[in-house]
């Protein structure tokens, strides 16, 4: 019988990041605490490599270099899904003190890839030579970066990514040309808040790739946007959105952003981790939106794993919590934490 299978899962093991990006989807730009130690789960990851086939996985956090288990996380989860494409997805800070343990593990496992996202355009030379420095022996491919609209696929995809960024009382958009057709005040705010333009995705940089001569391959992109989250700071505290559930699910950058957190599989990172944020800092809400923020029942090993992965790119009604409407902001990562007193740590 066949097993279930997601696209990608990440695992998040840390809420602890050193950087403050505004707009961050897991609210570590707050002083957010706590991480996953790898030997309280493998049990349970083993348990679910053998119910869920993945075709990609992912590790982030927060900083997953924060994590004094970084490296038996990436070793653990490539041995239970060997052979499958993974990616260690970072800022890239902590990599220069990194002496060689994480450049082993690599060497040995060539499908996994070094994930740097900048999070600040002010840092792209220096970590570009922090890469080269890290990185052994002659560097065989440097792929410098490429405009968007040249990638394989990009313009079969438009559709879609329109489909996701239109507001309901905008027109059909079939292909990046047909943008310069739209009523000029769709194509002020596609340019001014979601940075789309045919113009602008003609210029547009996605990452530089490096490959060294023992195949191990770090990948450095821009992302200094980020859409909004969830989280919304008022004069007294944090609360969250009160959204037209259908409508933010269709524009959020998380639905496919399945994840593994504390053994358990959830819809998107946001959902699984409300309730320990409410429990850290205190969220603004009213009874009916803490009782619907708990009552969400993330997938057990034990669970109907085939019935819940069928179901997990359907949106679910804490998504009434995230925003409905694309809110973009450019982003100048720094370590200074948003100042809200804490309740617990």
């Amino acid at each position: 019988m066949n097993k279930p299978s997601l696209e990608v899962a990440e695992f998040y093991i840390t809420n602890v990041c050193n950087f403050n990006c505004t707009g961050c989807n897991r609210f570590n730009n707050y002083a957010f605490t706590g991480h996953q130690r790898w030997a309280d789960y493998a049990d349970v990851y083993a348990q679910w490599a053998e119910k869920l086939d993945l075709s990609r996985w992912t590790i982030l956090g927060g900083e997953p270099f924060s994590n004094p288990d970084i490296l038996s996380w990436v070793e653990g989860v490539s041995n239970l899904w060997p052979n499958k494409h993974g990616s260690l997805v970072t800022n890239g800070s902590y990599l220069v003190n990194d002496k060689g343990s994480l450049y082993d593990i690599l060497k040995r496992k060539p499908n996994i890839v070094l994930d740097i996202g900048l999070h600040n355009e002010n840092r792209k030379k220096p970590m570009i030579e922090t890469v080269k420095n890290w990185l052994q022996g002659e560097i065989k491919s440097i792929r410098s970066p490429e405009r968007v609209s040249d990638l394989p696929g990009f313009q079969e995809s438009w559709p879609d990514s329109w489909a996701r960024l239109k507001l309901p009382h905008w027109p059909d958009c079939p292909t990046i040309e047909d943008m310069w057709n739209l009523p000029e005040e769709i194509q002020q705010e596609c340019i001014e808040i979601h940075n789309i333009s045919p113009e602008i995705i003609a210029e547009q940089r996605l990452e530089w790739v490096f490959v060294d001569a023992n195949g191990v391959t770090v990948k450095i992109h821009d992302e200094d946007y980020f859409h909004h989250g969830a989280l919304v700071t008022t004069k007294t505290g944090i609360t969250v959105h009160t959204s037209n559930r259908e409508q933010a699910h269709k524009i959020c950058h998380s639905s496919d952003c399945h994840h593994f957190m504390n053994g358990l599989l959830y819809k998107c990172g946001q959902v699984s981790l409300f309730p320990e944020f409410d429990r850290q800092f205190g969220l603004e809400l009213d009874q009916r939106q803490r009782d619907l923020m708990n009552q969400y029942q993330p997938c057990s090993v034990n669970g109907d794993i085939k019935s819940f992965v069928s179901a997990i790119k359907n949106s679910i009604p804490q998504c009434e919590f995230c925003p409905e409407n694309y809110k973009f902001e450019k982003i100048w990562s720094s370590t200074k934490k948003i100042k809200i007193k804490k309740l617990s740590n």
